[in-house]
């Protein structure tokens, strides 16, 4: 069966609470929707507001990830919620849509594409997705003073100018060590 691609629509405070029990679920905990989630399918949890119902705007897709699993329903008090295993990314960060709605076929050529959001979920194109995964992946660290270092070290050499000697690389991450123990 082919990979499809959802997007969920919740406040801020719940798309945290989803992310950190590892599960998506649809705005009033709707069985149908959750059912058509099949493993590997792509997640992304779009959030209106910080808070419902009248928290600040806030207009961005805060969390992508992955199914996992098949549906299953918790219990407890009032209606039962369908939920659906996933795994989010970790650290995701807050991509507000904006700056995207001229890259997405969601977003494209409508100025009230958040009508389709009313049932609190849609189903995305792949490269809808994808643009989406993107802008939350956390960024890159900076490279450390020791990896700069030694790339500029090895660069400057003309004989090796991808790699410096195994013995000056060594005793330049051994000094780091050092450093680093002696600082703590």
């Amino acid at each position: 069966m082919a990979i499809r691609y959802w997007l969920l629509v919740h406040p801020l405070d719940r798309a945290r609470e989803l992310v950190e029990t590892g599960v998506a679920r649809v705005t009033w905990g709707n069985e149908q929707p959750v059912w058509s989630f099949r493993e590997a399918d792509g997640v992304i949890i779009y959030s209106p507001r910080e808070y419902n119902p009248d928290g600040e705007p806030l207009r961005a897709a805060v969390a992508a990830g992955r199914v996992t699993g098949e549906a299953y329903q918790l219990g407890g008090h009032g209606t039962p919620r369908w939920v659906a295993p996933v795994d989010w990314l970790p650290g995701a960060r807050i991509a507000p849509i904006r700056p995207l709605r001229d890259m997405l076929e969601l977003t494209r050529d409508t100025r009230f594409w958040g009508e389709q959001l009313r049932d609190g979920w849609v189903e995305l194109s792949q490269r809808d997705f994808m643009i989406l995964e993107d802008a939350v992946r956390p960024t890159a660290p900076e490279p450390s003073g020791f990896a700069i270092d030694a790339s500029r070290d090895g660069a400057s050499r003309p004989e090796h100018p991808r790699t410096a000697p195994v013995s000056d690389t060594r005793a330049r991450a051994e000094q780091a060590w050092r450093d680093w123990d002696a600082n703590r």
